[in-house]
């Protein structure tokens, strides 16, 4: 089932999951700080009503997230759009379409709300993420190269 975070006890859940995600993208980047905790984050996202978080439960049980902030185009002021900010499903879960159905929910949300378009993110050498992306209509937009200097 998913449904909207509107509580402390649900946003320190995706907290504790986002931690995980951290955690998880060491793939694609060696220098995430594994000691960096999240704490408090969601709790304080969910107060603005612009923000978008989403949440898949199986059993009562949290599974997976996905996070979207409205965000407003530096060039023409009304061109309104969301960045995903944050998508994780437990292990456990992953390949069974949960991740799909949050980004399709979520997708759905922000073009009720007017929204012209919707970025997303995503480490070069996630292929799985980026194949989902591609699929739910995802396009290359924006390249950021980096030179590891250390």
């Amino acid at each position: 089932m998913i449904r909207r975070v509107d509580n402390k006890k649900d946003a320190d859940i995706c907290d504790t999951l986002l931690n995980k995600l951290i955690l998880d993208e060491e793939r694609y980047d060696k220098k995430i700080n594994k000691n960096f905790i999240v704490k408090d984050y969601f709790s304080n996202v969910i107060k603005n009503q612009d923000n978008i978080l989403l949440i898949e439960e199986e059993n009562n049980r949290i599974v997976g997230y996905v996070f979207a902030k409205k965000i407003n185009d530096d060039d023409v002021s009304s061109y309104i759009g969301y960045l995903i900010d944050g998508l994780f499903v437990q292990e456990e879960y992953r390949h069974q379409g949960l991740g799909k159905r949050l980004l399709i929910e979520i997708i759905k949300m922000c073009e009720s709300t007017g929204a012209s378009y919707i970025d997303i993110n995503v480490m070069y050498k996630n292929e799985d993420a980026k194949k989902l992306y591609k699929e739910l209509g995802f396009n290359d937009f924006k390249v950021s190269l980096r030179k590891e200097l250390h």
